[in-house]
């Protein structure tokens, strides 16, 4: 798909729908109406717009009999935000899904009144939410009439005038990053949906493997022999009970001096997780795909970031394996060895993501890192603790946790901080090994996930997002769609993008 800035004035821009952002304001609503009126040379009828005033979740499709119109609100002017823009935008151009429409024209609102905010972001939300909105995952239907996806080819955003010509390189710029990290989004959502006879340890290795020849970053591959001569025992009595050998992967991105600490970032890779021996329900498990969304994640960054040619050095670690119940799984009561050499005993397998992750904070250490933050779906609670609306963050450097939840609030792709108070610690402590990966009780879950984690980490800034609660969702959203969103790509790359800054 292909998104341009259409510098034509409207009336000669050929497109087979308008898609326009009102106001709820009475009198912006009717000044946009006749707005449209005259750069269409149109005449809006009231049949149609009884019930749509342009409030904030209103949309609504109009026919001119020279043109398909799309309104989509905005609520009242003085609640404006960037997100009501996004929202507004993905709604209105998830009404082409049903239409045979192959190029659409978006008006970029020219709204210069968000504090802190450029015509290049608006450009940049505006993209990004099309994009998103516009995802579908429909490549094993057989039949076309199953497939969901819009025939969207092209977007065109244009201005209602000439005023906005002088910001060009800034629109085109703003369109750019925005397809970047768009699309970027949309990879770790297709990884993420993938299943999981076909997204398994090797396979991701692989694809990551074939991907990295058509970007600016490189991929190093450990396989059993070699994460057994590591001793990277979390990785390994994860993985025994699968059939599939568990991989790890290193991602390299070199954009910064050869001397500049890299940013490290570790992802969780559980491509399919049954529980182990601790089985999960049968209910909602066929979602255990998505319990590489840390992974995923990571992924889809580096995809953003090596097109955006990042002044910056990024590592990216994704231990890979499957969790399955077999003669030879690992199981309650086992103590292994991670490593730094740390002992853990298992209390709960289904806690199996902590104990991958505890290897790769752990190797982490080798790269000596500006900053090290892991993303992972890791615990069920911060389903509880926080429901699907934001992510969770919590670490051992504030400036650290500030930054990501800044990054969030200019996403949207939002995380809230939780405390790892010492208090807590002592929940995780073993009778028999130096930590247990099960809390001795069903407080603070997602807590305990993280203090479990701070055990292993080395002398560096460190953040750790869950993103059990925002990785998948049982329904969809106004760019979110159901089952995997791509969470954290948009998020972690914003966040280097201001570190590079």
């Amino acid at each position: 798909m292909e998104i341009i800035f259409e510098k034509k004035i409207v009336n000669k821009i050929k497109a087979d729908a308008f898609l326009f952002l009102c106001y709820e304001d009475k009198k912006l609503f009717n000044d946009e109406l006749k707005l449209i009126e005259k750069l269409l040379d149109c005449r809006i009828s009231n049949v149609g717009l009884e019930d749509f005033s342009g409030q904030k979740n209103q949309t609504v499709l109009i026919y001119t009999g020279t043109s398909r119109i799309i309104l989509s609100g905005l609520g009242m002017k003085n609640d404006l935000t960037l997100e009501r823009v996004r929202k507004a935008t993905a709604r209105g151009i998830k009404k082409t899904r049903t239409l045979k429409i192959n190029k659409i024209a978006i008006e970029i609102l020219q709204d210069q009144t968000l504090e802190g905010v450029e015509i290049e972001d608006i450009a940049r939300a505006q993209t990004i939410s099309s994009i998103l909105a516009l995802y579908s995952f429909d490549k094993y239907y057989t039949k076309k009439n199953r497939k969901e996806s819009s025939g969207v080819k092209e977007i065109m955003l244009f201005s209602q005038s000439n005023s906005l010509a002088k910001y060009s390189k800034e629109i085109e710029k703003g369109i750019y990053t925005g397809c970047v990290i768009g699309e970027s989004t949309n990879f770790a959502r297709d990884l993420g949906n993938e299943p999981s006879n076909v997204i398994y340890p090797e396979s991701l290795a692989l694809l990551v493997s074939k991907r990295q020849k058509e970007r600016k970053y490189s991929v190093e591959i450990l396989d059993k022999a070699k994460l057994t001569r590591l001793k990277m025992g979390g990785v390994l009595e994860v993985a025994r009970g699968s059939s599939r050998e568990p991989r790890f992967l290193i991602l390299k991105y070199k954009g910064g001096r050869s001397n500049d600490k890299p940013v490290v970032l570790v992802g969780k890779g559980v491509t399919f997780d049954s529980g182990g021996i601790s089985i999960k329900p049968s209910a909602g498990m066929a979602m255990m795909k998505v319990d590489m969304g840390g992974g995923a994640a990571v992924i889809g960054v580096f995809e953003a970031i090596s097109q955006l040619d990042l002044k910056m050095n990024v590592i990216g670690l994704i231990p890979c394996v499957e969790n399955m119940p077999s003669g030879n799984s690992f199981k309650p009561g086992d103590v292994i060895k991670a490593y730094n050499g740390m002992t853990i005993e298992v209390d709960n397998t289904d806690a199996e993501g902590r104990l991958i992750l505890a290897d790769a904070l752990s190797y982490a250490s080798k790269y000596n890192p500006k900053y090290v933050i892991d993303m992972a779906t890791l615990t069920g609670a911060a389903v509880v603790a926080i429901g699907n609306v934001s992510s969770i963050v919590m670490g051992n450097d504030q400036k650290l946790i500030d930054k990501i939840v800044k990054a969030g609030e200019q996403t949207y792709d939002r995380a809230w901080q939780l405390p790892l108070w010492d208090e807590y610690d002592k929940m995780i402590d073993s009778e028999i090994a130096d930590v247990k990966n099960s809390g001795t009780s069903r407080q603070a879950g997602t807590i305990l996930g993280g203090m479990f984690l701070k055990r292993f980490i080395g002398n560096y800034p460190w953040a750790h997002i869950d993103i059990a609660a925002t990785a998948m969702r049982d329904s969809e959203s106004d760019y979110d769609p159901k089952n995997a969103t791509g969470a954290g790509v948009r998020l972690v790359t914003q966040f280097l993008i201001n570190e590079s800054k």
